[in-house]
């Protein structure tokens, strides 16, 4: 099963070939035996209905393999991420709010770098010559401070947010002046 699985594509291509190939020739068959059964005097009516029926038959089965062997294609292809695409398209998604529950903008925005790829650009920037010593250090604490925040840290974050805001026993009762 794991070789079948593999193997889709190619299984399914064979079969869309296999299956044309296979319509054509029935339907080339049928049109000589046709007009044999009517040179020759035979059924032409049930012999016309037996191939066509054969290749209509043929031809509905190579339509589904056809759409699965493009859906499969359309699966497996890559969306190329860009910036500029998705910035348009989320713009588009706020003009035409139906547009948003497609979430097309988050399909073609490229990933946020990782702490580690942000470090690794830094550093070919500073072997490069574009950053000073002093630069690279200054940035390098700055990407390092960021990446070394823990879960807690953000949690404590938080809950220190939510005691500084006003609850209901915050506000002081006044009674209506009369």
């Amino acid at each position: 099963m794991n070789w079948v699985k593999d193997n889709r594509l190619l299984l399914l291509f064979a079969a869309v070939v296999l299956t044309t190939l296979g319509t054509v020739g029935i339907g080339i068959v049928g049109v000589v035996a046709t007009l044999g059964a009517l040179l020759g005097g035979g059924a032409v009516v049930q012999t016309f209905a037996t191939f066509l029926l054969g290749t209509l038959l043929l031809v509905g089965v190579d339509i589904v393999l056809s759409v699965a062997l493009v859906r499969a294609l359309a699966r497996r292809a890559s969306v190329p991420k860009s910036q500029r695409v998705a910035g348009g398209l989320g713009r588009l998604e706020s003009i035409i709010p139906p547009l948003a529950s497609l979430g097309l903008s988050d399909v073609f925005a490229p990933p946020e770098p990782t702490v580690e790829e942000r470090h690794e650009a830094l550093t070919r920037r500073y072997v490069e010559g574009e950053l000073s010593e002093a630069e690279y250090e200054r940035e390098l604490q700055a990407l390092l401070g960021e990446g070394e925040r823990t879960e807690t840290e953000l949690l404590d974050d938080d809950i220190a947010t939510d005691l500084s805001r006003p609850t209901a026993t915050d506000t002081e009762y006044e009674p209506a002046r009369e």
